[in-house]
């Protein structure tokens, strides 16, 4: 008979949970800090405390806003760890210390589990592992939005209350200044390069020269970017502060989501307070450098430019070309700037004309085997049929789309659709119309076709009646030109009608 043995199984090793906490403060004041440190606390010694559970780790920002999940390091750092399933749950205190926008808060609770990672709220009872708690939790993350929002219209409510009296200057201090407080004090190593660029200002310099000259001498700076632009010394020449006036209220975050800075053009009070804080540069100098940057915008817009402005492309960087009146060549922005950045060497205007005149009398002579060819080509793509019908049925299920995704929204706001549902239809629908739209732009390109020939014909046309050129006539360059991409060797002349014909230097 068979000898048979029985092997008992192993017995089962429990799985232990791997558990992490979310921590998170809403300013730097000492008590919110003290509230963090407690959180910290609690939650490590609360998890290591269970049998079952593994100590994943605890991820904590602090001073922080709880609006927008991009700026909160510890919180990428979590969803990242569960996405490479480090993590099987997360405890929250509340669900406005894990995020007060909405849709944040829904969209990331969704996807934690699709990967298995529960949330558990521990103000609100809520655990997203169990069933129906996605609704609940929209509802408490919309009014966890609703309050930061509140919060946000009492703080900014405070602030123009202040601005009203002149109690309040700046948030952040201008170039030249240091905030102490709620005072501005002259920082003497800036100030001594406001004061540079007013009085070179004034005395002739450009502001592309006063640009080289700034970062020739290493000048300090506040930002992060390699040296000196123009748009840093043109805030500086234009900023009020510098006469130790104040204007505040330039910029603005509105009421709703998101609060992102928007500047004041008209739709909230502003408020001018003089003699706020210390004068870096004579209320009269000042005066003076306005009106000069007055005159020399006047004098740009009005003045007459020449036939190359503005049509001369660097081929190595992209940079537009300019003109040095006293030499009457041309050259790479860029290049002009730091010629470590591009190695384009200057353009002599002279060269650029002649070329011209090589590529206007070598079509004159070659009109027709260039220009009637592509004309014949382009007409019968013209002749194609189906385009227009095409758009419209095209149109047409971009409306059907977005009438769609009107009705949702109107459900929505009735209650009569959950959250996300509305979110998982809208997102189809969205993708639905970038499709018809980029389809749509092939066919609108395709109808551009008229354009080009109407172009063509145009220039054709010119060619039949001209003579050839023996120098170079404003005119014909500027009905046939509208680019010309400069490079080392050839110049590439971009036609009207888009045809590129190229010229060597």
């Amino acid at each position: 008979m068979p000898q048979v043995r029985v092997i008992p199984p192993l017995p089962e090793q429990v799985k232990k949970i791997r558990v992490a906490a979310y921590a998170r403060v809403s300013s730097n004041s000492a008590d919110q800090l003290n509230s963090f440190i407690t959180q910290v606390e609690y939650y490590t010694q609360y998890i290591q405390s269970k049998y079952a559970w593994e100590f994943a780790g605890l991820y904590a920002d602090e001073a922080v806003t709880g609006t927008a999940t991009d700026k909160r390091t510890d919180f990428q750092r979590l969803i990242e760890d569960c996405r490479a399933g480090k993590i099987d749950r997360i405890l929250v205190k509340s669900i406005s210390r894990f995020a007060r926008n909405t849709l944040d808060c829904i969209q990331t609770a969704r996807e934690l589990k699709l990967l298995g990672v529960a949330i558990e709220f521990e103000k609100e009872n809520i655990d997203t592992g169990n069933m129906g708690s996605e609704m609940l939790l929209s509802i408490l993350g919309s009014a966890a939005q609703e309050e930061s929002l509140s919060i946000s219209k009492n703080i900014k409510w405070s602030i123009r209350k202040r601005m009203q009296s002149g109690d309040f200057l700046t948030c952040r201090a201008p170039y030249g200044y240091i905030l102490k407080g709620n005072t501005l004090e002259i920082f003497p190593p800036e100030a001594e390069v406001v004061h540079f660029i007013f009085c070179s200002y004034l005395a002739g310099m450009s502001l592309e020269e006063l640009v080289h000259e700034l970062n020739r001498r290493k000048s300090p700076k506040r930002w992060e970017s390699k040296g000196w632009h123009v748009y840093h010394v043109r805030y500086i020449l234009t900023n009020e502060k510098y006469v130790g006036d104040a204007l505040v209220q330039k910029k603005f975050t509105p009421d709703e989501l998101p609060l992102q800075l928007q500047k004041n053009i008209g739709q909230l009070p502003q408020y001018y307070i003089e003699n706020s804080h210390p004068a870096i540069i004579s209320r009269l100098d000042f005066d003076r450098t306005q009106q000069l940057i007055q005159e020399k915008n006047h004098t740009s817009s009005v003045r007459q430019e020449y036939p190359l402005s503005q049509r001369m492309i660097c081929s190595d960087c992209g940079s537009v070309f300019k003109r040095r009146s006293a030499s009457g060549t041309w050259i790479c922005r860029k290049h002009y700037k730091d010629k470590a950045q591009c190695p384009m060497m200057p353009v002599s205007e002279a060269d650029v004309y002649r070329a011209f005149l090589h590529l206007f009398n070598k079509l004159l002579e070659h009109q027709e085997k260039v220009f009637k060819p592509l004309i014949s080509d382009l007409e019968r793509l013209k002749a194609k049929k189906g385009t227009d019908e095409r758009l419209m049925s095209i149109d047409k299920q971009m409306v059907e789309l977005m009438r769609q995704h009107h009705t949702l929204a109107r459900l929505r706001t009735r209650g009569c659709i959950d959250d996300s549902i509305f979110i998982e239809r809208t997102t189809r629908i969205s993708q639905k119309l970038n499709v018809l739209r980029s389809e749509a732009k092939q066919f609108s390109n395709k109808s551009n076709v008229d354009k080009v020939l109407e172009k063509t014909n145009y220039i054709l046309a010119l060619l039949e009646k001209a003579e050839p050129l023996s120098q170079f006539d404003e005119e014909i360059f500027l009905s046939m030109i509208e680019k010309i991409e400069v490079g080392q060797q050839c110049f590439s002349f971009k036609l009207l009608n888009g045809l590129l014909l190229k010229e060597d230097r």
